[in-house]
Formats: structure tokens, sequence, C-alpha cells
């Protein structure tokens, strides 16, 4: 599926809410369902770094595609990771490196409801993963 249908897909979950709070009853709904990341890999190399809460991601590759393990102290930011797995697990190295978080909050439906710091982190949680797809490609 293309990350085009992905960000539709995650709209349709977000745009029947009116109230931000719904919204964000939505993201920890989401945040429930992300299966986390493995005890070991929950490390300084793996942690995001200007995130409010304590959050990791870790990357990998297969077949020069690419995928993602998140995970959080708290449901929300779990929710927001969880987001950016859905959109990045299955892509290459060129559509992640075109994603954009203002836009991927743009056509979700959830500009106007995440503060700022959470916009902040969920941006540091994008450059996290861009930075370990470089290193997985040895540079």
């Amino acid at each position: 599926m293309s990350i085009k249908n992905k960000i539709k897909n995650l709209n349709e979950m977000f745009v029947v809410f009116d109230n931000p709070m719904d919204k964000y009853s939505q993201l920890i709904e989401l945040g429930k369902n992300n299966k986390g990341i493995p005890s070991k890999s929950k490390n300084d190399s793996n942690r995001i770094y200007g995130c409010a809460s304590l959050a990791w991601i870790e990357t990998y590759k297969k077949d020069e595609l690419y995928f993602i393990l998140t995970d959080s102290d708290t449901f929300i930011v779990k929710g927001l990771l969880n987001i950016l797995k859905i959109i990045i697990d299955g892509e290459n190295k060129e559509e992640v490196y075109k994603l954009n978080i203002e836009d991927i909050l743009n056509n979700i439906g959830l500009e106007n409801s995440i503060t700022s710091q959470r916009t902040n982190g969920f941006l540091s949680a994008l450059d996290k993963i861009k930075n370990q797809i470089e290193k997985l490609n040895g540079k």
C-alpha cells in the first residue's frame, strides 16, 4: 500500500472526531495496540531525544525496505509512534526521506490536536529513523 493510502486510512480513523479529546483517545488506543520494542533495544542509541516522554525507535532493513519498532512510557506517544510505524513499514529509503511531520499531521487531521512539544518529539522520531537508515546503509 502506498504512503498516500496509508495516510488516507489514518485520516479516516481520526476525521470522525471533532473533539481533540476524542482524537487523543484514539491515539491512546493506537498506543495500546503498539507491540513495543524488546527491552535490550531500549538503549541510548535507540532513544528519541527531544521527546517529553521516554521513547525509542529501532529501524531495520529487509530487502531494501525499512521497518520500525517503537515504544514509549506513555500511550499517547506510543500512539504517535505507531502512526509512523504504519506509514513507514515496508517503504524504501526514498519514500521515508520524503516524509514531513507537518504534512503527516495535517493529512491525518491531528495538526490542531497535538501540542507543539509532542510535534517536536514526533519530528525527532522521524529524524531518528532517518539517522538509523543512514547507519544501516553504512553512512
